[in-house]
C-alpha cells in the first residue's frame, strides 16, 4: 500500500512542518468520538432491556441480558441515574426506567401520527374479533411495538405500545422477515441463527416454514411460542412515504381458532384492516414514526 508522503519539498524547503501534529490531532479526535459512539451504544442497549416496562432489574440481571461485566453495568447504570434515564427502586438495589426515559417515549408518542390515525382502525378490528391488535416495526432482531389496541374483552397478553417481541418467536416478526429483499433476509436469518446457538436450525427452520404460509396465503401464524396458551396471526405492510416496512398482527389468549376461521374471517379482516392503514397513512412522513 503507498503511504502518503508528509516530507514533500516546496521550494526545496519541507512543506509547513506542523502538519503532523495536526494529523495526531484529527486522529485523536476521531478515537475520542469513537469511544464515545461505543459508550452512547453500550448505554443504548443496556436500556433496551428494559424492553418498555418499568419492572426494575438487578445489577445481575443485566449483566446476563447484556453480556456486559459487572463493572461496564455499574459504570453505565450510575451515569444513566445521574441523568435521569435510570432511578434507583425503593430497595436501593434494582434500577428501572427513569423520569427522562419515560418522557423520551412520551416525547415520540405526542409527535408520531400513528396514534391518532391507526387506532380508530385497529380498534374496531379488536373489539369486533374481542383480540389485541399490533402495529410495529423493526429494532434489530426484535419487533416493537408503536400502536396497541385491546378488545375490553379479553385477557391481557402482557403487551402494548414500546414493548418487544423477538423476531424469531413471534409472527409479526416473521412476517417483517419474509417481506424483506433477499440479501437483507438472509442476513436477518443469519443473525437469529448466531443468536440462538444450538437451537438455531430449528428457529430458523420455524421461520421458513412461516415464510411458506407468507407465500401462499399471505399471513402467517404463531401459537404458544412466545407467551405461552396465546396465539397470533400476523402480514406485512408498508407505511407512509417513503414506505417503512411493518408487521400487523392479531392475537389472544386461548387455543388456535379453527384454520377455516382463520383462512376465511380472521386473515381477510386482517389484510383489509392493513390496506386501510396504508391508506390512511400512505402520504404520512415515515421518518415521524
Amino acid at each position: 500500500m503507498r503511504r502518503l508522503d508528509l516530507s514533500k519539498r516546496h521550494n526545496g524547503r519541507a512543506e509547513d512542518a506542523a502538519l503532523p501534529d495536526v494529523v495526531h490531532d484529527d486522529a485523536a479526535a476521531g478515537a475520542e468520538a469513537s469511544a464515545g459512539t461505543h459508550t452512547l451504544e453500550r448505554a443504548l442497549k443496556l436500556l433496551k432491556v428494559f424492553h418498555g416496562s418499568a419492572k426494575p432489574l438487578t445489577h445481575a440481571e443485566l449483566v446476563r441480558r447484556t453480556g456486559y461485566s459487572k463493572a461496564s453495568v455499574s459504570r453505565l447504570t450510575a451515569t444513566l441515574v445521574a441523568l435521569g434515564y435510570l432511578d434507583r427502586a425503593p430497595d436501593g438495589v434494582r434500577v428501572q426506567i427513569g423520569v427522562r426515559g419515560l418522557r423520551l417515549g412520551h416525547k415520540y408518542l405526542a409527535n408520531s401520527p400513528v396514534p391518532e390515525i391507526a387506532r380508530p382502525i385497529m380498534q374496531d378490528f379488536a373489539d369486533r374479533y374481542d383480540m389485541s391488535v399490533g402495529l410495529a416495526v423493526a429494532d434489530q432482531l426484535d419487533m416493537v411495538y408503536i400502536q396497541y389496541c385491546n378488545s375490553s374483552k379479553i385477557a391481557t397478553l402482557r403487551l402494548g405500545v414500546g414493548r418487544t417481541v423477538p423476531m424469531a418467536l413471534s409472527s409479526i416478526g416473521r412476517a417483517y422477515v419474509w417481506s424483506q429483499p433477499p440479501e437483507q433476509r438472509q442476513r436477518l436469518l443469519f443473525s437469529i441463527w448466531k443468536k440462538s446457538g444450538e437451537h438455531g436450525p430449528q428457529v430458523v427452520a420455524k421461520m421458513e416454514r412461516a415464510f411458506g404460509d407468507l407465500d401462499t396465503h399471505g399471513y402467517c401464524l404463531a401459537a404458544g411460542e412466545y407467551q405461552r396458551d396465546t396465539f397470533a396471526i400476523s402480514v406485512p405492510l408498508a407505511l407512509g412515504d417513503p414506505p417503512l416496512m411493518m408487521g400487523l398482527n392479531c392475537s389472544a389468549v386461548g387455543p388456535l381458532p379453527d384454520r377455516l376461521m382463520i383462512r376465511d374471517e380472521l386473515a381477510p379482516a386482517l389484510m383489509k384492516t392493513a390496506r386501510l392503514l396504508k391508506l390512511e397513512l400512505d402520504a404520512v412522513d415515515s421518518s415521524l414514526f
